[in-house]
């Protein structure tokens, strides 16, 4: 199946777009990961929220214009999630490895909880974690995002 060559620059362009949405991300919390207090444990959960935000519009842009299915749907974030770890034989290859996905999946989770509550109920222990791990997460995302970006490259 040949590929329109326009959605692949699309897809490239929002790729590259968003890894440099989350070289700021990592900046910010870079400044504040150490901080104590209610207003940091906000600011790093909004960040963590962005974050998931970030590698979702990346799977989202990569469901409609390389699978064509995009469903709306309360589990659709899961889904997508685990489609992301799935070839499609003459479409794609997987987007993330199955590892990245279960780490990203506790940032999903979190995202949830952060819409779901009041920033005042936030439990440091879990913020803490996630950020701590954040480098090395969001490393890992930008080397399967790269790897992926270098595929669509060669289908141009």
């Amino acid at each position: 199946m040949e590929k329109d060559k326009l959605a692949l620059l699309e897809i490239i362009s929002r790729i590259e777009g968003e890894l440099q949405n989350l070289k700021e991300l990592e900046s910010e919390l870079n400044s504040i990961k150490n901080k104590k207090g209610v207003i940091y444990k906000r600011s790093k959960g909004s960040i963590l929220h962005d974050f998931y935000n970030c590698c979702e519009r990346i799977f989202k842009e990569i469901a409609v214009e390389l699978n064509q299915s995009y469903e709306e749907t309360e589990k659709w974030h899961k889904t997508s999630l685990y489609k992301m770890t799935i070839p499609i034989k003459g479409i794609r290859p997987r987007v993330i490895s199955e590892e990245l996905a279960a780490d990203l999946d506790e940032y999903l989770a979190f995202r949830h909880l952060f819409r779901s509550i009041y920033g005042f109920e936030l439990k440091g222990d879990r913020i803490d974690r996630l950020a701590e791990r954040f480098e090395s997460v969001s490393k890992k995302f930008v080397e399967e995002m790269e790897k992926f970006s270098g595929y669509l490259q060669e289908e141009l």
